[in-house]
């Protein structure tokens, strides 16, 4: 079941168009060798296929910080690249950017003012998709949960600075973080495993957590804040 991309409504398989918004589920790109995004290789896509970030269940993620930045690659698990996720350390609001090789998939923005974290999720015509809040009154392990339109819609649970952790819907598995495939301290695998959720929603889920989680607790303790 495709997901539009440019207001998110499920569609049913085969479907030309969007039945919400109407635009086309056809992308197109010129065909190319190689395309690039801010100094990154990124497979080109194949005329008249969707996004390979987005099409895929099963991807790496390999983080590295870049000076001031916090940067994620996405790799299918051959290695080949799909996409990337950029950010400033800081930027107030925290700001991130998804891309592939086709341009700006999704980009987050995390909340001031709030008295929990909270980071909004938005597609690339800047339509909110969801919003991402942690918990605050939780005694046992650490949990998030994603709402649409004020409303939960997934859960996310599990031990975050070990890339451990699940997302649910209705109390159904939808995908789950994890170090299967890889031993890097700083690499792990994102499953997804229902076609029902949106997969901008889980990849923007796994982008909030391991910043808040990882990234920004291990400059806390080495007593550097962002």
């Amino acid at each position: 079941m495709p997901y539009c991309q440019y207001c998110g409504n499920s569609n049913p398989d085969g479907a030309g168009f969007c039945s919400s918004c109407g635009k086309s589920l056809v992308i197109t790109v010129a065909p190319t060798s190689q395309q690039t995004y801010q100094g990154a290789n990124l497979s080109p896509v194949s005329s008249g296929s969707a996004s390979a970030l987005l099409s895929t269940n099963e991807f790496i993620m390999k983080k590295k910080i870049l000076s001031l930045r916090e940067h994620y690659d996405f790799e299918d698990r051959s290695g080949g690249k799909l996409g990337e996720g950029d950010g400033n350390f800081f930027q107030l609001p925290a700001r991130f950017n998804v891309l592939d090789a086709q341009g700006e998939v999704m980009h987050i923005e995390g909340k001031i003012l709030t008295i929990r974290h909270e980071f909004a999720l938005y597609d690339n015509n800047g339509a909110i998709l969801g919003s991402m809040k942690k918990k605050i009154m939780k005694f046992i392990g650490q949990e998030w949960w994603l709402e649409q339109n004020g409303t939960e819609l997934m859960r996310v649970y599990g031990n975050f600075t070990e890339h451990d952790y699940k997302m649910e819907v209705n109390k159904q598995l939808v995908a789950q973080v994890h170090k299967k495939w890889v031993s890097i301290r700083d690499q792990f695998g994102v499953s997804i495993t229902s076609n029902q959720v949106d997969p901008r929603l889980i990849i923007g889920a796994v982008i909030v957590v391991e910043h808040v989680e990882v990234t920004e607790k291990e400059h806390h303790n080495s007593g550097f804040s962002i």
